[in-house]
């Protein structure tokens, strides 16, 4: 059997193209375009510039499909994360917290000068009942 036999990347030409794209970026910053144009422009450039250094210097060019599928998916899962999380985080942000944090499982404490909350409306504050006694046999209450 004969050993499969593949073509050497062509390294320089992936280095000069790193560069160009890293000089686009600089220039990009001092362009001084609205916000979200230079945004796009620098994520595309650098998801360019990550696919090459993966492809070539990481060799998954000479893998298989199936490879390159499991390196590119959790971009795909992260893009679809984000795009779905932003409406939330643009309309819903900044929020105030409350005042005073209660846990949940407790009660928020009366204030001092109110009357403790009753059931009913107009009745009569409930006056401290004693503790249920233990049984004179001694079992279970």
């Amino acid at each position: 059997m004969e050993a499969a036999e593949h073509k050497e990347p062509n390294y320089m030409g992936v280095f000069w193209a790193l560069l160009v794209l890293t000089l686009a970026e600089v220039g990009i910053f001092y362009l001084h375009l609205p916000k979200v144009i230079m945004i796009v422009c620098l994520v595309s450039m650098a998801l360019v510039k990550a696919g090459l250094v993966a492809a070539y210097f990481m060799h998954l060019a000479l893998e298989k499909r199936t490879l390159a599928l499991i390196v590119v998916s959790p971009l795909i899962l992260s893009a679809v994360i984000i795009i779905g999380l932003t409406p939330d985080s643009v309309f819903n942000y900044p929020r105030k917290p409350p005042d005073r944090w209660v846990l949940p499982g407790q009660e928020e404490p009366a204030q001092e000068n109110e009357p403790a909350p009753t059931g009913q409306p107009g009745a009569q504050p409930d006056t401290k009942t004693p503790p249920p006694q233990a049984p004179a046999d001694g079992g279970p209450a």
